[in-house]
């Protein structure tokens, strides 16, 4: 079965060497690597690799005929995959709330951290009280998004709590008091900004691809 794998625009824009890394591993095992999502889900068969919460909603929402998976499910499915060693680091895992309902990305990422030698923390508190999307979930969704994605993003809509960046800021500094450990790793464009705005200058945040694909 043929695999694609959509690069996400977002995230190259964020991190372009670890998305250079992603890409040419990707394209070694034999994936086709994509344009934007926003037009090039309409030109794939197969199985779409997806390092992006935005890119896997519109392109599940518009191709229910063809197998959608994050890349952390499928580096965990990769058996030749080379994980570096990360010494038993502790690090607090922050889920997004846009992959809440996607269990197994969630597990995978607990996975992959573990094959990296990561001694896994979980934040406290219930799953409403853990949500977190960065500043995302404090600005209108995207028209585009809307269009391209309705059911979901119409869903997500509902969840949206506008407000100032200052306040936001504020928000996110306050959210991100709970977290106990000097680092913390997440999986999501929009999340990495939040940790990295709300979290105090002593602690760090990464986005998993960071730690998987280190440059050499």
């Amino acid at each position: 079965m043929s695999v694609s794998y959509f690069p996400s625009c977002q995230f190259t824009a964020l991190l372009p060497d670890v998305s250079a890394r992603i890409k040419a591993y990707m394209a070694s095992r034999g994936a086709a690597v994509m344009g934007c999502c926003r037009k090039d889900h309409t030109r794939f068969t197969g199985t779409a690799v997806t390092v992006c919460q935005t890119c896997r909603i519109i392109v599940e929402e518009n191709r229910p005929d063809c197998e959608c998976v994050s890349l952390w499910e499928w580096l965990d499915r990769d058996a030749d995959f080379p994980f570096p060693d990360l010494g038993g680091a502790e690090m607090t895992v922050q889920d997004c709330y846009r992959a809440k309902a996607h269990d197994a990305e969630r597990a995978a990422v607990r996975s992959l951290l573990g094959r990296m030698n990561v001694r896994v923390r979980e934040l406290p508190g219930t799953e409403e009280e853990r949500n977190f999307d960065g500043a995302w979930l404090f600005q209108p969704v995207r028209p585009g998004n809307l269009q391209l994605a309705p059911k979901r993003f119409s869903e997500i809509a509902k969840d949206v709590r506008l407000m100032p960046p200052e306040e936001a800021g504020a928000r996110l500094m306050e959210y991100c008091k709970r977290f106990t450990t000097d680092r913390a790793v997440c999986y999501c464009n929009a999340c990495l900004r939040g940790l990295r705005t709300g979290l105090p200058p002593e602690k760090q945040a990464f986005h998993l691809a960071e730690l998987l694909f280190p440059a050499t």
